[in-house]
């Protein structure tokens, strides 16, 4: 799997490379992009606020919703990072081949036994973007925990699947909970890409700028913040120059990061992205280049690049 590390410690201002039209390559085509499509961009960081206020899909990127719920129950005593949950139920969550392999990569990393601490789970759900751990620790801390954080609904990822894809008409919480308790792996089939896209833009939603301030409360959390700033771990990385916090996400047409930057001697700067509708050839160029994390490390390291952002977005 390719680290996030490797990208963002890449040189920043090298001569960006010829691009098709709405490919994300690089850095500029990602502010290239931003200013032909301005209406299916939400940014916000200090001194930028476009589409703050308004619902966006932000796909894997709401787990820092479940991150916060989690600090919060750890903090009042509700629940113990090193309360067992056992490797069945989690795997139970497990939609098959609807993740990208991250159920299976969590596992490879953490060689689990019978069971995983809850703060092990955790790590899944951040450093691989587990959905069945997140799904799990959603019910585990209660929907009502991440909706009074999000100010918004935060429902169940795969439950979701299911009820789009899986041929559930029930809730998708109720849909989540038969699967559970059946406990038997149903791999799906999924259609193309513009199904998926078009399913993609009815969950996961919040306000970007909800968001942004739940990102900045857990970059002064010790527990948060290791977890968040699971690239600094990785060869290469050097926190004293560059301190990195992220949580990334994407679904078919939509890619989304909220990251903190920290650099010695300059304020932290915390930044949620959230592209939407893009074009399949778009999306899967972004997918390739994670050209959306350099355009992020780019605003908070070249003060010339964050004045062509802002004013593309004026």
């Amino acid at each position: 799997m390719r680290t996030i590390v490797a990208m963002l410690l890449a040189p920043l201002l090298a001569a960006p490379m010829p691009a098709a039209p709405d490919d994300l390559t690089d850095a500029e085509a990602v502010l290239a992009y931003i200013r032909a499509h301005p209406d299916d961009v939400a940014l916000v960081t200090q001194g930028i606020s476009h589409h703050a206020d308004r619902l966006a899909p932000v796909a894997s990127a709401i787990k820092i919703i479940h991150l916060a719920a989690y600090t919060d129950a750890v903090r009042q005593g509700k629940t113990k990072p090193d309360e067992h949950v056992s490797v069945a139920l989690w795997n139970s969550y497990h939609l098959p081949g609807t993740d990208g392999g991250a159920h299976e990569a969590a596992l490879q990393r953490l060689k689990p036994g019978t069971s995983v601490t809850l703060d092990q789970l955790v790590s899944a759900m951040i450093e691989e973007s587990d959905n069945a751990a997140a799904d799990l620790l959603r019910d585990r801390l209660g929907p009502g925990a991440l909706r009074k954080i999000a100010q918004t609904r935060v429902s169940t990822i795969n439950g979701e699947v299911l009820r789009a894809f899986g041929g559930c008409t029930l809730p998708a919480d109720v849909c989540m909970k038969n699967y559970v308790k059946a406990g038997k792996p149903v791999r799906l089939t999924l259609p193309g890409f513009a199904q998926q896209a078009a399913w993609s833009e009815t969950v996961t939603r919040i306000e970007p700028g909800v968001l942004r301030r739940v990102l900045a409360g857990l970059r002064t959390d010790k527990t948060a913040s290791r977890h968040l700033e699971w690239p600094m771990r990785q060869p290469g990385a050097d926190p004293d120059t560059l301190l990195i916090g992220t949580k990334g996400g994407s679904l078919p047409g939509a890619i989304s990061e909220a990251m903190y930057i920290v650099r010695p001697g300059q304020k932290p700067r915390e930044t949620v992205l959230a592209l939407r509708r893009l074009p399949e050839t778009t999306w899967l160029s972004g997918m390739g280049s994670y050209a959306h994390q350099q355009f992020l490390v780019r605003m908070a390291t070249d003060s010339a690049f964050f004045a062509k952002v802002r004013t593309a977005l004026k």
